[in-house]
């Protein structure tokens, strides 16, 4: 495999961690390395539109030039130039790793359980709400407790929405994903609430749990979110454009 093919295969494809260590060594060992590395990114940012292919053909066609013109550059000059690329590129590829990271589905679901999930509004009362004492242990860190609290509720009242809804992320918070699942879908199927997040909250659940096939059926559940104006919408068409 030349060095182009081994570039492009890392920024195509997602590197496990020992590539992208071998990857960074050589671009901090190998100045000649660094430099190509440097021209293939100038090349993808021209081709930033083009397709696949396109990109490809580009990127070849860059590198040819600039095998042509390695062939006058001076080895102090190549060296000196090298080392510069060498400590930019590393820079650049961390960037890109982490941005690439972020818009993998286990790392979008990651970060909008963070911003929105952690917790909940609570009404202030003198009466005891088993609805509201779950919400006071979920919102102190204690999910496990909370999901326990919720499905005692469920047992006494099993048309409780509210508490299916309090159930299923208590237990995503707790990562056990395959009863999530399960309180969602019966939350699901209560169509005649105003606001029903059951299905969006099923797809945000496998995008976290990324077993092998969670993110095509992801998929499918966020355009239905999208196409039925459901709740969670907005999200969802944000997620279907990044994980296309």
């Amino acid at each position: 495999m030349d060095n182009l093919d081994y570039i492009e295969r890392y920024f195509t494809s997602e590197p496990d961690k020992d590539g992208t260590r071998e990857f960074e060594e050589r671009i901090t060992l190998d100045p000649a390395f660094a430099e190509e590395v440097a021209f293939y990114l100038s090349a993808h940012h021209v081709a930033r539109e083009s397709s696949r292919s396109e990109k490809k053909k580009i990127f070849k066609e860059v590198y040819k030039n600039y095998q042509a013109d390695d062939k006058k550059t001076t080895p102090v000059r190549k060296l000196m130039y090298g080392i510069a690329a060498a400590a930019v590129v590393t820079g650049i590829i961390f960037g890109i790793y982490t941005v690439r990271g972020s818009d993998s589905p286990k790392e979008l679901a990651g970060q909008y359980v963070k911003e929105n999930l952690q917790t909940f509004g609570v009404r202030m009362s003198s009466r005891s709400d088993s609805i509201q004492d779950g919400l006071r242990l979920y919102n102190e860190g204690k999910p496990a407790e909370a999901l326990l609290q919720f499905e005692k509720i469920i047992q006494s009242d099993s048309s409780n929405s509210l508490a299916k809804k309090y159930a299923g992320l208590s237990a995503l918070q707790i990562k056990d994903y395959d009863k999530a699942l399960a309180w969602f879908r019966d939350l699901e199927l209560y169509k005649k609430l105003y606001s029903n997040p059951g299905l969006f909250y099923q797809a945000l659940t496998l995008m976290e749990r990324d077993l092998p096939g969670d993110g095509a059926e992801s998929k499918l559940l966020l355009q239905r979110v999208v196409d039925n104006k459901l709740e969670g919408k907005e999200t969802a068409a944000i997620w279907l454009k990044k994980l296309h």
